[in-house]
């Protein structure tokens, strides 16, 4: 049906939003001269593909969720409308007149001739296309990312809604849709004051346990997060994590979401401790439900060695990665492609920790020695782990890295049907390989009483080798108290050079700030 496709188009926008704090006393780093994001995550200690990834597979699984339970409302409210206009069409053919035995003319047609629940029958019709509208236009100003062209629409949705249906799960959803779209946009006091009274519609109009609140209740906890108040955000989380388990069960796979924002939030308040056992429970729940020797396990251990390695614990991490490749081979064999993946990670692993271990380098070769070997090889993958290895050559090579596995790799991308994008990605800007942190002396937590944040923003060119020179403090706050460590750090660091149309060349003028908190001295 033509208005069952409008229906199924509709997406919905992602309430998730993954916040990560630093380690106690760290300091952060932006690109550019720009102040670092408060949330962003440290880039030395995470390695960027691999966190986009966990933040990408996150994204899907709320996403998914949000649309499983709008859809269903969607879906349940347009059968409504549907038994309306029914009853509707019959009312019409009970009381339709033989043209033949009388005729009338508009003269003798009165609005209290007309029967009352045709006319509300009729009414409920047109806010039913009006809502129809409302949401295929909201569907592709969603798509189109045009979040301030989108609210507008969002709010007629609420209003249409609500004449129509009054206090309902329908209503409780617009509402929610609309806090998403406001809170995109950062107007967190609008967005929370929708998203608290969403959650009171659902819970008038379908209890205190609707499986429809949880959504609202994980948006409303990600704005206290966002804003600041990682109490009153873990307080809801752990409310949507109680409805949850009410809902579907003690060990429903539903309520992992909910522990990873529990455990971000733990984090940002320095409680490493809790922020690691909700971790463990998510793992520990995806290890009852497919069991601990599984394929279907491997997810839930690649999640928690990245958690592992954003903690900076590198050794779990890879007992992490070594687990699965047992499995791997328990189920498939040694040589399956599906072993490629941990020992990449584990190779990455052993470089961000800046330990030039020889399994390192060893685990990458395998990789490609693996994918080189099948049938028909993954040429995107080849060369992702040729980049791999030459970056490994650039963090820890004595004599000076050839670039010849970045040459090669940039040849593969160019047979690809995205080399061109994947090119300017992997090579355009210099990126970390190797990163030195400027020393936590001298410097504290932000939530230390009495201290103010303090930056060092410094410029520096890069070489063909990927060594820097030219390490200049630009500005300094509060002068010389962080300068040398900061220089230092960026000169010990080793970054991944630019290619231009396959050559290797050096980068001028990159910048970096640093920020942190100290206790100024009296």
């Amino acid at each position: 049906m033509k208005h069952r496709r409008s229906i199924q188009k509709l997406k919905l926008l992602c309430g998730f939003t993954l916040v990560t704090a630093s380690a106690p006393g760290g300091t952060q780093e932006s690109n550019d001269g720009s102040p670092a994001d408060a949330f962003a995550p440290e880039t030395g200690a995470l390695d960027a593909a691999l966190e986009r990834d966990l933040d990408a597979a996150l994204e899907r699984d709320f996403e998914t969720a949000l649309e499983r339970d709008f859809e269903t409302a969607l879906e349940r409210d347009f059968e409504a409308a549907l038994e309306r206009d029914f009853e509707a069409q019959e009312l019409e053919s009970a009381t339709q007149v033989d043209p033949q035995a009388t005729r009338l003319t508009a003269a003798d047609l009165d609005a209290e001739t007309l029967d009352e629940e045709a006319l509300a029958t009729g009414e409920a019709a047109l806010n039913l296309v009006a809502r129809l509208e409302a949401e295929i236009l909201l569907s592709d100003l969603v798509d189109q990312e045009r979040w301030e062209a989108a609210i507008p629409v969002a709010q007629r949705m609420v209003e249409l809604t609500e004449e129509e249906l009054g206090i309902s799960l329908e209503l409780g959803v617009a509402l929610s849709n609309l806090a998403i779209l406001q809170r995109r946009l950062e107007l967190y006091e609008p967005s929370e004051e929708n998203f608290v009274r969403s959650i009171d519609v659902i819970r008038e109009a379908d209890g205190t346990y609707s499986d429809a609140v949880i959504n609202p209740l994980i948006g409303l906890g990600v704005n206290y997060q966002l804003r600041g108040a990682p109490n009153q955000a873990a307080t809801i989380f752990e409310e949507a994590r109680t409805v949850s388990r009410r809902v579907h069960g003690l060990m429903n796979e539903q309520q992992i979401d909910i522990l990873d924002h529990l455990s971000n939030t733990m984090r940002g308040m320095e409680r490493y401790g809790a922020a690691d056992r909700y971790q463990l429970t998510a793992l520990q729940l995806r290890e009852r439900i497919y069991g601990t020797d599984t394929m279907e396990i491997l997810p839930a251990l690649y999640k928690f060695a990245r958690w592992l390695r954003s903690a900076y614990r590198f050794q779990e991490e890879r007992d992490q990665y070594t687990r699965a490749m047992t499995i791997i081979r328990d189920n498939v064999s040694e040589s399956s492609l599906e072993i490629v993946f941990p020992l990449r990670a584990i190779g990455n692993s052993f470089r961000i920790q800046k330990y030039a271990e020889g399994r390192g380098i060893g685990a990458l070769r395998r990789a490609l020695e693996i994918t080189q070997a099948q049938e028909q090889p993954d040429r995107l993958t080849i060369a992702g782990i040729l980049v791999d290895i030459g970056d490994w050559s650039v963090a820890f090579s004595k004599v000076g890295p050839t670039g010849d596995e970045y040459r090669q790799a940039w040849e593969l991308l160019g047979d690809l049907e995205n080399g061109d994008d994947l090119r300017a990605a992997w090579f355009d800007d210099p990126t970390y390989v190797l990163r030195e942190n400027p020393s936590n002396r001298g410097i504290g937590s932000a939530t230390d009483p009495g201290v103010v944040p303090g930056h060092v923003l410094v410029t520096f060119d890069v070489l063909e080798s990927g060594r820097t020179t030219n390490v200049t403090v630009v500005e300094s706050v509060p002068p010389g108290l962080k300068d040398d460590s900061t220089a230092r750090a960026i000169t010990r660091s080793r970054f991944r050079p630019r290619m231009i149309d396959g050559v290797l060349v050096s980068t001028q003028g990159l910048a970096r700030n640093f920020t942190f908190h100290y206790l100024p001295r009296d």
